[in-house]
This record gives structure tokens, C-alpha cells and sequence, in this order.
């Protein structure tokens, strides 16, 4: 006779009947909050380490300079507690179309946006993975879905702002390639 397999729940309290879960635990929005600045620095990071961003030699701050408030941007809407239905959903970002402005004087490509908001995507989601213990798992997905649709929000904001904005002489160094 076999035994049936058992497979370990990684928080019990999963099972309970919408009971609110034991305490210690945070909201998506509440981690980044409080994740900020590693997040950001993390960011950084893997942003020097993407080849395709590094065409343009830019200051930590030039690189990073818009992205506290684009966090920010992603708390707020995380804590509206809605679920994304439609476009209208997504808040203004002011700091997303500056940044794309900025990106435009600065040299950047628009394929180089792209790789920049994927990046954001990446880090914001290792950062929740980082803090499991701590995550309040009854509106994960919810939240992962508002965090999708916020950051492509952003990023469109940032397009349409990059697209627009007037050409200017890029005021970066280009990065000569080694060779």
C-alpha cells in the first residue's frame, strides 16, 4: 500500500479561514517602505553589471536620482489595495516622465529604459524573495500584479516623455568599447 506524500505548507496559517495571520508579518508595500534604500542599491548594482546600460557613464546619483520616488510611486498604489482593471488605474508619475526627459539629454536609447524598468521588476521581486519570512501571504499575488502593472506604467510614462521631449547634445561621457 503506498503512503501518500506529504508535502510541507510553508505557513500554516495559509489554511486558516480569511483569520488574519499571526503578527510579525508585513504587507508588500510596508517591505518596501522599509527596503528602500537596499533595494535602490541593489538596483545600482546590477545596473553597472548590465553591458547594455553601460554605454553611458553616468554618476551613481545621475543613475539612481529618479528612483526613490518612483518606489515611492509603487507604495502608494500598493497601498490603495485595488487590484489593476484597466489604465486608468495607474497613478501620474511626474518622477518617471522627468526621468525619461532626463535619460534623453543624457544619451540613453529607448531600448535602454526598457532594460532599466526590468531591472526595477527584478530587484523590487528579489527584495520581497529576500523578506519571505516576513511577507503576509494573503495578498501576495494581488500586490505582484499591482507592481507589474505600476512599473509598465512608469515606464510608458517615461517613453511617451522620452519620445517627446525636444533632442537635445547628450551632456554624458559615452563609454568607449574596450578593443
Amino acid at each position: 500500500m503506498a503512503v501518500p506524500l506529504r508535502v510541507p505548507i510553508a505557513d500554516a496559517s495559509l489554511l486558516a479561514d480569511d483569520k488574519p495571520q499571526l503578527t510579525g508579518r508585513e504587507s508588500v508595500a510596508a517591505i518596501l517602505a522599509r527596503c528602500k534604500t537596499p533595494l535602490i542599491e541593489d538596483w545600482l548594482t546590477r545596473s553597472k553589471h548590465t553591458p547594455e546600460l553601460n554605454h553611458v557613464r553616468l554618476s551613481d546619483e545621475q543613475r539612481t536620482g529618479h528612483l526613490p520616488q518612483l518606489v515611492d510611486d509603487i507604495v502608494i498604489r500598493l497601498s490603495k489595495g485595488e487590484l489593476p482593471t484597466k489604465d486608468a488605474d495607474a497613478i501620474p508619475s511626474p518622477a518617471a516622465i522627468e526621468h525619461g526627459k532626463l535619460r534623453r539629454s543624457q544619451g540613453y536609447s529607448s531600448g535602454m529604459l526598457i532594460h532599466e524598468s526590468r531591472i526595477l521588476q527584478v530587484t523590487v521581486f528579489g527584495t520581497l524573495h529576500n523578506n519571505l519570512s516576513l511577507l503576509d501571504f494573503r495578498l501576495l499575488l494581488p500586490d505582484v500584479m499591482t507592481i507589474a502593472d505600476e512599473v509598465d506604467s512608469q515606464l510608458t510614462q517615461t517613453m511617451e516623455s522620452f519620445t517627446n521631449a525636444p533632442p537635445t547634445t547628450a551632456t554624458a561621457f559615452l563609454v568607449k568599447p574596450k578593443g
